[in-house]
């Protein structure tokens, strides 16, 4: 089919991201669809915020992840866990003896990577919220991040930097420990200017930019199971790892189930709370970060899609249903697949 007719096939997904960014207040954003590892969509809207001279969105833009950054956590310690440095019935209490031994339990690695801990830690202290594996929580990348440290005395960014984004030639993924032209400013609702999330390059901080083309090679990357532009450059096993149901047997069935913190969407059984679309076929993972920003990955149909936003809050400041929205978007994919 000729580029005119792709072009026309992702128009009704375009659309509504377009609106998607008016009814968010964003400045910008950008989709990028990968199908059979070539990009078959492209396409960029708005500047980097509003501001008299900012930059407008293009390729090269980097968009601040927010929670998306966990799967990038994920894939470092399973690279760890591959390696035979970690494992995921590992005792947390073994990595992480500055808090309470009693209160950590029988908590392991796994019960980390898909959120079911039932445990709060603020500070030194830990507390429990409810009882092992028996709901789900916030994502904890920090904790994950320190017991790789322990385990490897590697850093998050340690790793993938020397596995991953160098061998790859990504020079627009990273953690941001001070501004530059390509960063686009977060449009946070409850300030009247833009920022940008300046912190640390350990990889354990909300500062990870990336742009919609390296974010879509990403999930490209989870797609092929460590295959590049046709080179191995991780072991198939990683990405089984990361990609598949860890959930422990023992969840509630009611519950969403994850690999290594990516959603994953298992058999018929209908969730309580979802952030992915109900047209997105079995085998299909996901992951929304908190400015809008999502990486879904659709194996049926060999395809990756990513969608970039930069604005925060608006849920509490517009009454923006963000899991609606997510899961329109994935749907709003699949019809455009079927129609390219």
């Amino acid at each position: 089919m000729n580029k005119t007719l792709k072009k026309n096939a992702f128009k009704e997904l375009t659309t509504y991201t377009e609106k998607a960014q008016r009814n968010t207040k964003a400045s910008g954003s950008a989709v990028v669809i990968m199908k059979d590892n070539k990009k078959v969509h492209e396409w960029y809207s708005g500047k980097h915020h509003f501001e008299q001279g900012a930059k407008k969105i293009n390729y090269d833009s980097r968009f601040n992840v927010y929670s998306v950054r966990v799967t990038y956590v994920g894939l470092a310690i399973a690279i760890a866990i591959n390696e035979g440095l970690l494992s995921l019935e590992d005792k947390v209490s073994k990595y992480l003896n500055e808090y309470n031994k009693d209160t950590l339990g029988e908590t392991t690695i796994r019960h980390l990577l898909t959120r079911c801990t039932g445990l709060k830690f603020k500070d030194s202290k830990v507390y429990r919220a409810f009882d092992l594996g028996t709901d789900i929580e916030g994502k904890k990348p920090e904790i994950l991040a320190k017991i790789l440290y322990k385990a490897t005395g590697k850093t998050v960014n340690d790793i993938l930097l020397k596995k991953v984004f160098k061998p790859l030639h990504w020079t627009n993924t990273g953690w941001v420990t001070e501004g530059n032209n390509n960063l686009v400013c977060d449009i946070d609702l409850s300030k009247s200017y833009p920022t940008l999330r300046i912190g640390s390059n350990l990889g354990d901080e909300r500062n990870l930019y990336v742009s919609a083309r390296e974010l879509a090679y990403w999930g490209n990357l989870h797609l092929n199971r460590g295959v590049f532009e046709g080179n191995s450059i991780l072991p198939q096993e990683v990405f089984e790892l990361t990609t598949s149901v860890q959930s422990p047997n023992s969840f509630p069935h009611h519950l969403p189930k994850f690999g290594f913190l990516w959603w994953v969407k298992a058999g018929d059984v209908s969730v309580s709370y979802n952030e992915i679309g109900s047209e997105l076929p079995d085998g299909s993972y996901q992951i929304l970060g908190a400015s809008g920003c999502s990486c879904t990955v659709i194996p049926e149909y060999n395809a990756v899609a990513v969608r970039m936003s930069n604005s925060l809050n608006a849920s509490e400041n517009l009454g923006f249903d963000y899991i609606r929205d997510i899961q329109m978007f994935g749907n709003l994919v699949i019809s455009s697949l079927k129609s390219s």
